[in-house]
């Protein structure tokens, strides 16, 4: 590998090959919330604006959100643990499980994990490849864990990937800021995974699509 960079062309983004992906834009993960993430809300307005331009384009979105359900912990009788199922930050119809407001619209698909990432511990992969997308557009929380993981693994399956650079955010990570471990996360992705850009660029882009098919 060395030292040099991945280098590639800018990705072509049409939307009959490329679809948007929030990854675990819920509320556990904000200010002061369940997992500290200070630039969240930044985040999820920066990803609200360049999904509503992406789908005046005529693109989709998949929103993607770790979940759990009192089945998914069945004790030795069958029956849900309760212990389990009281105190799990992210079980169903607790807030932190919950998409922020305003982010799933009519026509987008909804899909679970029970991981960090997408393809991992989802049926990402199979989504993409019946719909024929093979490039993806991504934001989500946090940069490093759930968004870092599912970037590589969607990479190394072969998929073009970018991350919206300003449309996702970390925690703080064990003595470094979170801006410091969203930097970083975005510069070792940059480096060997895929491509990034600003929700500025994407909407931009985006919102060409759409003047040019006027």
């Amino acid at each position: 590998m060395g030292n040099n960079p991945r280098v590639d062309e800018p990705y072509d983004l049409s939307p009959d090959h490329t679809v948007m992906l929030g990854v675990d834009f819920q509320q556990g993960f904000g200010d002061g919330a369940w997992e500290h993430t200070p630039d969240a809300p930044a985040a999820v307005a920066n990803f609200r604006e360049a999904a509503a331009s992406w789908r005046g384009a005529g693109g989709r979105v998949i929103m993607c959100r770790e979940i759990y359900y009192p089945s998914d912990y069945s004790g030795p009788d069958g029956e849900p643990i309760e212990d389990v199922v009281a105190n799990h930050p992210l079980m169903s119809g607790r807030n932190n499980a919950e998409f922020y407001p305003g982010l799933v619209e009519p026509g987008d698909l909804v899909m679970r994990k029970t991981g960090f990432s997408a393809v991992a511990a989802g049926n990402l992969l199979e989504i993409l490849a019946e719909h024929g997308w093979d490039t993806v557009v991504m934001g989500g929380l946090t940069t490093p864990i759930c968004v870092g993981t599912t970037s590589d693994d969607l990479s190394m399956a072969g998929l073009k990937v970018v991350i919206l650079e300003d449309a996702c955010a970390s925690q703080p990570l064990d003595g470094f800021s979170a801006q410091d471990a969203h930097a970083f996360a975005l510069a070792r992705f940059r480096y060997q995974f895929g491509q990034t850009m600003t929700t500025k660029e994407f909407s931009e882009f985006a919102d060409g699509l759409s003047a040019d098919s006027r």
